[in-house]
């Protein structure tokens, strides 16, 4: 509730300045699926934002659910070239202390060095300053846990510091010297890793090296075709070739294991298909066809440890609004792995945006 008074109470004040830019923005979606019956979303994005008199802007934004009536999203800022401070209504906002995904064969630090998409992002509230060439920032939680992180640029080296209050630090720093291109962070846990990439004798040489191991590849043009070798610490290695002519681009990879993977896509006109088979009898097919006047067909097909097929038409009529039809099979929970995200079933949707 506190939240939602808070939101309201910013947004009513901007809202009620003469000067303050307002702007609104939605969506909305109606279906029908033959085995969940109907369904529909009503979304609405509220932005507003002020000047003020010493440099600062004041600004807030709210995503509000019109079918519950719940903030969903939204943000209050207030800030100027050189600081902010931003309160997150549904605390989603980024931890001050990610600096990056790990380094070359550098194991995971949560929450200062990981996949960027597994990132928390659950900060309350964030602040920043930029002073004497570096950008400091600070983020605390609804659990009133903070991290800390620096960033700035030392004549075309960037160095990055982040640190958590439970004691993980990372720290990370890339640039370039003679003709590598480098990036090298180490961690708290003993954290290590070194990424750099290079270009000799015609060949793109990459080397990742750190704490879980070392990998080298590298790539040449040969022709119309690229080979490239990867070979790594437990001595497991793979080749890949590819080749592009014209529409049509081929590839294939091999390693130790004897396993292999073989893909070709074309895209010619309004078509646009792929095929991929591999050595465990796993086989994937995606195409697309262009009508024309706004209508596109799409037509996916999986075999691997569970069969997915779909097939839908998509009408685009012009002014955010769209008319999906389609039908997938049992297994669907991956077909958006085959580009569409098709719900089991037929389905009938339209769509709108504002």
């Amino acid at each position: 509730m506190k939240r939602i008074l808070l939101t309201s109470t910013a947004l009513v004040a901007i809202a009620g300045a003469a000067a303050a830019d307002i702007s609104f923005s939605g969506e909305a979606e109606f279906s029908y699926n033959d085995l969940t019956s109907y369904g529909s979303t009503i979304e609405m994005t509220v932005s507003a934002s002020q000047a003020l008199d010493n440099g600062f802007t004041a600004s807030a934004s709210a995503d509000i659910d019109l079918e519950t009536g719940a903030f969903t999203a939204g943000d209050i800022s207030v800030a100027s070239d050189s600081a902010s401070i931003t309160y997150y209504v549904a605390g989603d906002g980024q931890e001050a202390g990610y600096i990056g995904e790990e380094v070359g064969k550098m194991s995971t630090l949560a929450n200062i060095f990981e996949d960027e998409d597994n990132i928390d992002e659950d900060a309350q509230i964030s602040a920043s300053a930029s002073i004497g060439g570096a950008n400091i920032s600070m983020s605390l939680d609804s659990a009133e846990t903070y991290q800390i992180g620096v960033t700035t640029d030392l004549g075309g080296t960037a160095l990055a510091l982040g640190l958590d209050e439970d004691g993980s630090f990372g720290a990370q720093m890339s640039g370039s010297a003679s003709s590598v291109d480098y990036t090298l962070a180490m961690g708290s846990d003993d954290n290590y890793g070194l990424s750099a990439t290079t270009t000799a004798g015609g060949a793109d040489i990459t080397v990742d090296f750190g704490d879980a191991g070392w990998e080298v590849g590298a790539s040449m043009a040969l022709g119309e075709a690229t080979v490239g070798l990867t070979f790594d610490d437990a001595n497991d290695w793979e080749v890949s070739v590819g080749t592009a002519l014209e529409d049509v681009s081929i590839g294939m990879t091999f390693d130790k294991d004897s396993d292999w993977e073989m893909n070709a896509g074309i895209a010619q006109g309004g078509i646009s298909a792929d095929v991929m088979f591999n050595s465990d009898d796993d086989v994937e097919l995606t195409a697309s066809y262009g009508l024309g006047n706004g209508l596109t067909a799409y037509v996916g097909y999986f075999d691997g440890t569970s069969v997915v097929t779909y097939f839908g038409a998509e009408y685009d009529m012009g002014g955010g609004a769209t008319v999906v039809v389609s039908n997938a099979s049992s297994g669907a929970a991956v077909a958006d792995e085959l580009g569409q995200e098709y719900a089991e079933g037929t389905t009938v949707a339209v769509s709108f945006s504002f």
